[in-house]
């Protein structure tokens, strides 16, 4: 089904870009141009259907080349409006680079494009003054100046528009995805809390059942064997709520991306999680300095929490687009583990909520005999550091860098 799917979606898109580059070649063919009334014949007409099929050729890549696209129409816009015979002048070829530039590239860059097309705009309006009368130029040249410069303006903000719906939809869809995974681990967390408290009930009372049958094994067998009886249904009891416990907990493991049966992760596990991060649309740089040295698993499992826990930050308060650089540097007694996100697409109004994470992690690390630090950037964004203990020598094998 994957494989099937793919084309399917490659085939729709590529039909809409022909058929939007075709629309937009006949709408400047016969709207923005003298050819339906002059009746050309010959080397104009050719010339003309040249001119045309250039621009419908280029629009055919706006979607994996918005801004080289874009500058090649404006390019052939702009050499086409003073030197074609037919007062041909593209209005919505340029007008559909613009609208993917809008939507596809950075804000600079759209702004750039659209300042671009208030030359087309200009060349437009002097071609139409030039057409007019003296008397009638100056008004004719202020009125479809100011009808060009209308045009582009609202393709663009309609491509921007469009640009931040689809990053505020994504960017809701996101959040939507964690907070449903949040709640339900948290309330399979609680779960498997609650049924802990009952085998540690169970257990209590199978102890103290054992401790009265020791006490008259020698004067009452019947109480001991109405002990050996309660005792026994208490241990299938605490070994059913156990296996339910034990289901709520790997059901759990495996929505973090774990398996049945698997061990603790570790460092060598970063590039799932990084692939899994990257998936959702924040960008993950990893970089090993040193050479990797052994560690105990307590602190292998750290490490790992230490990059889950920053790059599930960075996932919940800021969000696609955020670039983070994760640096694992080997020294010879410790390890620094340093993520670092650069804030892009986080919201002004809404804080940074990580106490609680980093307080289980300032935990973790205190009992492994580490030490975690995180800071607000300077430049905007969020690091988090940690130092953990290295327990030997450099490893025969070489770790693979994640990512």
């Amino acid at each position: 089904m994957v494989g099937r799917g793919r084309p399917r979606r490659l085939s729709r898109a590529t039909a809409v870009d022909v058929a939007l580059a075709a629309s937009a070649a006949v709408v400047d063919a016969f709207l923005f141009s003298a050819v339906s009334s002059r009746d050309p014949r010959g080397a104009d007409l050719w010339l003309f259907v040249a001119l045309v099929l250039v621009g419908f050729a280029a629009l055919l890549v706006r979607r994996r080349r918005p801004v080289l696209v874009f500058a090649a129409v404006w390019t052939w816009a702009v050499l086409v409006t003073p030197t074609s015979h037919l007062e041909f002048q593209p209005t919505a070829i340029p007008c559909v680079a613009l609208f993917t530039v809008a939507l596809r590239a950075r804000a600079k860059v759209s702004t750039g494009a659209l300042l671009a097309c208030a030359v087309l705009a200009v060349l437009a309006a002097l071609r139409e003054a030039a057409s007019r009368p003296p008397e009638a130029r100056a008004v004719a040249t202020y009125a479809t100046l100011a009808f060009y410069l209308l045009v582009y303006g609202c393709v663009w903000a309609g491509g921007r528009w469009a640009r931040l719906s689809r990053q505020h939809a994504d960017d809701l869809e996101f959040r939507r995805r964690v907070e449903a995974h949040e709640a339900v681990t948290a309330e399979r967390t609680r779960i498997a809390r609650e049924l802990h408290d009952i085998v540690a009930h169970s257990v209590t009372v199978m102890v103290l059942q054992a401790a009265g049958a020791r006490r008259v094994l020698d004067t009452d067998p019947v109480r001991v064997r109405d002990a050996l009886g309660h005792i026994e249904e208490a241990g299938e009891q605490a070994m059913g709520e156990l296996r339910r416990m034990l289901t709520a907990l790997r059901l759990s493991d495996d929505q973090h991306g774990g398996a049945t049966g698997r061990p603790q992760p570790g460092l060598a596990d970063v590039e799932h999680l990084v692939g899994a991060v990257a998936a959702a649309g924040v960008r993950v740089d990893t970089r090993v300095e040193g050479e990797p040295r052994r560690l105990a698993a307590s602190v292998d499992l750290a490490a790992y929490r230490v990059v889950q826990e920053a790059l599930t930050n960075v996932t919940k308060h800021v969000g696609p687009g955020a670039h983070v650089d994760v640096r694992l540097r080997w020294a010879p007694e410790q390890l620094t583990v340093e993520v670092t996100d650069d804030g892009r697409g986080r919201r002004p109004e809404r804080r940074l909520s990580t106490n609680h994470g980093l307080a289980g992690l300032l935990e973790r690390l205190a009992i492994v005999g580490g030490r975690l630090a995180a800071e607000q950037v300077p430049a905007g964004g969020f690091r988090v550091t940690a130092v953990l203990p290295v327990a030997g020598p450099a490893t025969t094998e070489p770790v693979r860098e994640p990512g």
